[in-house]
């Protein structure tokens, strides 16, 4: 298989490009493409130092089998489907194809079946609905009728401008409006990530509910919260409460027996060590902690997650190596 790392030069395509050294995946060098802005540089890549390639109308497109995208919704609106005509499978980490009713929307570990075989365009969903739903998915079969999952994200989350922000007010230095945040980071948090509408919900807090019901495909699933920005370099924290129509003592215990099975989940079972973003930064799996039963109609559980890698570059990978693996 032939890959290509389309914004190869950001947070989350340098990350993609360190997991293809230790891929199937990686069998081949990739191409790593790039805007004119960021085309001609050099990136390391195992012992070669790879070439930034342009992409414009001249780009080569059909030596490719794969493409990762991490360049953001306006440069897949236009790309993606250039890549598909030349015969090129494309996994997407912006938000511009996740709703498409004809784009697969993927979480390996909750519906690999998704995954369609042939060229086509396939999205990684948002970072807090991936971490979300690695915790929550081995529960769904305890039938909840309403989860809150209130987040505190990283700033990573707004890629290398989030973590130049937060350095530079660490160190001292301006706080910069809208430079990429609406308030200053350190030291400081704030509940709105995104547009508010109409009802009030961010951009943040609707993905999570439709993004959700698409990947669990469930129309009815209720799934609300507020997301805040926290000052943490990497790492998504979420404080989930699933809520029941009945009472059930023995609910709990069937909670743990199932997140202990669950594939891309830690189980953290002390109570006086929760999962911390600190000691996560860089660890593949989501860790889920703190799992209570408060009363008889409900569960509650902490779940931590590093934004970079499960919550967009190794989650596109494995997306990818899934679509590899139907399709070799």
């Amino acid at each position: 298989m032939k890959v290509a790392v389309v914004g190869a030069t950001g947070v989350v395509g340098q990350e993609m490009l360190r997991l293809l050294e230790n891929s199937p995946l990686g069998e081949s060098t990739p191409r790593l493409l790039a805007s004119v802005r960021s085309a001609g540089t050099h990136i390391r890549w195992r012992d070669e130092d790879l070439l930034v390639e342009v992409l414009d109308h001249d780009t080569v497109l059909t030596d490719l089998d794969v493409a990762l995208m991490a360049a953001g919704s306006e440069t897949a609106r236009i790309w993606a489907p250039q890549f598909v005509k030349a015969g090129v499978a494309v996994v997407d980490n912006s938000s511009a194809y996740r709703l498409d009713a004809e784009v697969a929307l993927v979480v390996p570990e909750v519906n690999p079946e998704a995954v369609p075989r042939g060229p086509a365009i396939i999205a990684n969903p948002n970072c807090s609905t991936i971490i979300l739903l690695l915790a929550l998915k081995p529960l769904m079969h305890l039938t909840p009728n309403r989860v809150i999952a209130d987040t505190y994200q990283a700033v990573s989350g707004a890629g290398r401008a989030g973590l130049d922000a937060l350095e530079r007010e660490v160190a001292g230095g301006e706080f910069r409006v809208d430079d990429p945040f609406p308030f200053p980071i350190h030291g400081n948090l704030f509940p709105s990530i995104g547009e508010v509408d109409e009802d009030g919900v961010t951009v943040e807090e609707r993905k999570m509910l439709d993004e959700s019901r698409k990947i669990l495909g469930d129309e009815d699933l209720i799934v609300q919260g507020t997301c805040v920005r926290v000052p943490v370099a990497r790492c998504h924290s979420i404080a989930v409460t699933m809520l029941f129509d009945r009472e059930d003592s023995k609910r709990l215990d069937s909670a743990l027996a199932a997140l202990r099975q669950a594939p891309g989940v830690i189980l953290e079972e002390d109570p006086q060590s929760p999962p911390t973003p600190g000691r996560l930064s860089g660890v593949h799996e989501v860790s889920v902690g703190r799992v209570r039963a408060p009363s008889t109609d409900a569960l509650q559980m902490w779940v931590v997650g590093d934004q970079v890698l499960k919550g967009a570059a190794l989650n596109t990978v494995q997306i990818a190596e899934l679509w590899s693996a139907k399709n070799g």
